[in-house]
């Protein structure tokens, strides 16, 4: 389907003929996307029919409102990273938000920002550290946007300990409905601010994202509040060493370690006794086995010769803690808390990663979210699994799981080795909940290897059912039919709600939910 021309016209009268495009090189470059060829056989996902660049919030419902009247579908996106990102057929154009990049406040006092789109964690953190205070990061990486993190897809980061989980950072919110309204949730609906997203003025948080979010399947968010908490650090952060062992010096306010324990259930067992302490900073499984060696190489062909080096054992129940306080005092405290912690649960720091340098490395890459973009060296991209947001004693399981499931897929050499442990993630807010996602490692160009990349997501998402392991973080097309009837036909009441907001099916449904009939 190609765009009528008038209809192109009425799209360029709205955002200029400079901030819209049909032409083909440029729709391919957002048809590209990681993890495509689990969709379409090749890297590149639909072609949009076209590609606009809105700058405001009035352009947007402009767009909106025009698709409605024409009977086309839109699919916005701000960093776009993944296939849940790209329009999922023909007749539905791209809103790239990039031109809506700005931090438009952040308070101090009260401890929030308000963010457009474009906004990336890296961006903002930098700005807030000037102010004594840091925001949450996901694991997808800090170059990722604050507000589709905050309002539409998942939000685990291991500062989650103590920064919690994304839909619970997410304060005020404005939002273009399907058809074009625009909605002010929060305390921005009664005119008071950006401060809160239950009220004075209407609260939507479920609606608008629930556990995972809609991914662009109920409208377009284009400004909203993020909570931040304290910094204990200087205002910059120096950088030392040379790529990729670059690390950051620890302030006086901060430690960083790594624990192992010597089972799965004494590791559990430690998380939730932190939990209970409330402390920890930042905290998680940053660094399972496979990991290790990515972290530090440079080239896919130093990897298995460094996972034979690492001492696996060691880390084969390990997390990672940085502890966190404002006065010594607390910092102590919270250091003989966690002394007494191991003891009770037979756990140890382990002493390889006690050397200053490693410690100021390790530190970089969980306050920085770091890491996500080596894990392409190896094979060239990778897929993730599990990864249910629940209990951590089920996330445990998930991570048990995923490494017996992807023993027979490794031994088949349909993908990479990584000695089968890549269970990556965390407890969040105080270990009220957690997560573990199995990480695989394939060739996309390999037929063989993307056939059993394919294979093994499938099976794993039907273990998750079979053991009642919740929905995988992992987004394919019809996740929600398929995991609905195990809990509550949440399915059902999702397809509700877009009939009563997307009375056209303007909004692309294609990761989301196909209206009710």
């Amino acid at each position: 389907m190609t765009l009528h021309r008038n209809v192109y016209q009425v799209l360029a009268d709205i955002v200029g003929h400079e901030n819209i495009s049909d032409e083909p090189v440029i729709l391919d470059t957002y048809a590209f996307q990681w993890l495509a060829e689990t969709i379409s056989g090749t890297k590149f996902c639909t072609r949009p029919e076209a590609v606009l660049l809105p700058g405001s919030v009035e352009e947007v419902q402009a767009i909106v409102k025009a698709c409605n009247s024409n009977g086309i579908r839109y699919k916005a996106f701000s960093t776009g990273w993944g296939p849940w990102n790209t329009v999922g057929g023909e007749g539905v154009i791209q809103l790239d938000l990039r031109r809506m990049n700005r931090i438009l406040e952040i308070d101090e006092k009260n401890m929030f920002a308000v963010v457009e789109p474009y906004v990336i964690g890296s961006q903002l953190q930098v700005e807030a550290m000037k102010k004594g205070l840091n925001c949450h990061l996901i694991g997808a990486g800090a170059n990722t946007s604050i507000l589709a993190s905050a309002t539409s897809m998942a939000g685990y980061g291991l500062s989650g300990i103590f920064m919690g989980y994304s839909n619970c950072n997410v304060l005020a919110v404005e939002w273009v409905l399907p058809d074009g309204e625009i909605l002010k949730l929060g305390s921005l609906g009664s005119g008071a601010g950006w401060f809160g997203g239950d009220g004075p003025g209407p609260s939507l948080r479920g609606v608008m994202r629930g556990m995972i979010g809609a991914l662009g399947g109920i409208g377009v968010f284009t400004k909203c509040g993020i909570k931040l908490y304290p910094w204990y650090g200087p205002p910059t952060t120096p950088m030392e060493g040379i790529h990729p062992l670059d690390g950051m010096p620890i302030p006086e306010s901060y430690q960083a370690h790594s624990l192992t324990f010597p089972s799965w259930e004494a590791l559990a067992d430690a998380v939730y006794r932190i939990g209970e302490a409330e402390i920890g900073y930042v905290m998680g499984r940053a660094l399972p086995p496979g990991l290790i060696p990515v972290i530090s190489i440079s080239s896919a062909a130093d990897y298995t010769q460094m996972l034979q080096m690492v001492t696996i054992d060691e880390f084969k129940y390990a997390i990672q803690i940085i502890l966190g306080a404002n006065s010594a005092r607390e910092l102590e405290y919270q250091k003989r808390a966690l002394e007494d912690i191991l003891k009770e649960t037979r756990g140890k720091i382990i002493p390889m990663m006690e050397e200053q340098s490693v410690k100021n490395i390790l530190f970089r890459h969980l306050i920085k979210s770091e890491g996500i973009s080596r894990v392409f060296q190896l094979a060239g991209t990778f897929a993730t699994s599990l990864g249910a947001g629940t209990s951590w004693d089920a996330a445990v399981a998930s991570g048990k799981l995923g490494e017996q499931l992807k023993r027979k897929y490794i031994e088949r050499g349909a993908i990479a080795d990584d000695g089968g442990d890549l269970a990556w993630g965390g407890a969040y807010q105080h270990c009220r909940f957690g997560h573990l996602e199995e990480i695989i490692m394939y060739d996309f160009q390999d037929p063989d290897s993307l056939k059993g990349a394919e294979e093994y997501i499938e099976e794993s998402a039907q273990a998750a059912i079979d053991k009642s392991l919740g929905q995988p973080i992992s987004i394919v097309r019809g996740m929600a039919e398929q995991f609905g009837p195990t809990s509550c036909d949440y399915h059902i009441w999702m397809k509700r709600i877009k009939k009563a907001f997307d009375p056209n099916i303007a909004a692309d449904p294609s990761f989301y939910v196909e209206p009710a009939e």
